[in-house]
């Protein structure tokens, strides 16, 4: 593969992850796609990106939702969040040692962005992504909140797989469930990203290691999350082009990012 199409291929696999069903964090564009002003709650599931508690912030103000459910405990990201905070001037209030990620994004998002307490639930014992939409849900339910469409925000990369957990555990019940990437990762031709001002982004490297890795998570095969293999995700139809491009990029690195860098 060329430069050109390597860039080609993961560009479209980062949009086929990064799934924004609204353009913008306003009503109009959730009542042009969902018809309704609001959702019941907005999800906001711990990652490495603290841009993302900004991105929920500002949809609570923007007046989305009714209420922010903050949902993540301690997993493989923790450590790479604990040190995107403690490197960042504007969290230097916010304790991170030891802590899980809901609870840190609580307080930054009481503390930096200022969204009352009392309109924030926080679940901080999940692990994984499955985990998360079990336990996010089994939450709701316990404390008898009321629900019919959802909001969920998440790392762009995981974005696709978060909404199929949540999807497995709310697929009866008639649950709108809304998705919105903070944002679409681009690389330029010289496989750079391109987004700038991103609070906490990967680098490249980092970057297509995450992609690579969730195609085949999402595949409802044996090795998959899907209902024909783990079974930690609703069923998710991966196009055609999408494994294509993943195959030719996994053949282009020999199945080992590490042993061949492009960047």
């Amino acid at each position: 593969m060329n430069t050109e199409q390597i860039q080609q291929a993961v560009n479209e696999i980062s949009a086929f992850l990064a799934v924004r069903d609204l353009d913008d964090l306003d009503y109009k564009a959730l009542e042009k796609v969902a018809g309704l002003k609001k959702v019941d709650v907005l999800v906001l599931l711990g990652n490495s990106i603290p841009y993302t508690i900004q991105c929920a912030a500002t949809a609570y103000k923007n007046n989305l939702c009714d209420r922010i459910l903050i949902n993540g405990g301690i997993g493989h990201s923790t450590e790479i969040l604990r040190q995107q905070i403690r490197k960042n001037e504007k969290f230097a209030d916010i304790e991170v040692a030891n802590r899980a990620e809901g609870d840190i994004f609580f307080d930054i998002m009481t503390k930096i962005y200022h969204i009352p307490a009392n309109k924030i639930l926080v679940e901080n014992k999940s692990t994984n992504c499955g985990d998360n939409a079990f336990k996010a849900i089994a939450l709701l339910d316990q404390l008898n909140i009321k629900y019919r469409a959802l909001l969920l925000i998440q790392d762009p990369t995981m974005q696709l797989r978060t909404y199929a957990s949540f999807l497995k555990y709310t697929e009866h019940q008639h649950v709108q469930i809304l998705n919105y990437a903070p944002f679409v990762p681009v690389v330029d031709h010289n496989l750079k990203l391109i987004n700038k001002d991103i609070n906490g982004i990967w680098n490249e490297q980092r970057y297509l290691e995450l992609i690579m890795g969730e195609i085949p998570r999402l595949k409802d095969d044996m090795n998959g999350y899907g209902p024909c293999g783990k079974n930690y995700i609703a069923h998710v139809d991966v196009p055609q082009q999408i494994e294509a491009q993943y195959h030719k990029l996994k053949s282009f690195f020999n199945e080992d990012l590490s042993e061949r860098s492009i960047f």
